[in-house]
């Protein structure tokens, strides 16, 4: 699943002219990326998925299955960060990912430290 959905994003980003490219831009392409990859897994996709209970703020994107239960979650900033590992946390899903995207690479490196176990960190970055 990992290297489906860092293909798809990659071709997706690689589409929009350079000149367009923020940090923004790529994290909603990642969003809209994702949206479609759930559908065509059978999943139904809900974005900004927040579990109420909790006042962490919400995942970017969920995958629920037809008996209405989350399967997989997403969250995605250039680099990891707390406030998106804690938000996973509170979702009660199968898989959960945190996707980072900035070219500085040493800086999303340092950022492991906030992942915990059963969150997996996908990182999409090319030269």
């Amino acid at each position: 699943m990992k290297k489906a959905i860092k293909k798809k994003i990659l071709e997706a980003v690689r589409t929009i002219p350079k000149g367009y490219l923020s940090d923004r831009v790529i994290k909603e392409t990642i969003r809209c990326v994702l949206y479609d990859f759930l559908k065509e897994q059978g999943f139904r996709p809900v974005p900004a998925f927040r579990n109420p209970r909790f006042p962490e703020g919400p995942v970017d994107m969920v995958g629920v299955k037809d008996n209405h239960a989350v399967a997989v979650a997403f969250c995605s900033h250039p680099t990891i960060e707390l406030k998106d590992i804690k938000s996973l946390e509170r979702v009660a899903c199968e898989r959960k990912f945190v996707i980072s995207f900035s070219p500085n690479q040493e800086k999303v490196q340092m950022s492991t430290f906030f992942l915990k176990p059963g969150i997996e960190h996908i990182y999409i970055y090319e030269k």
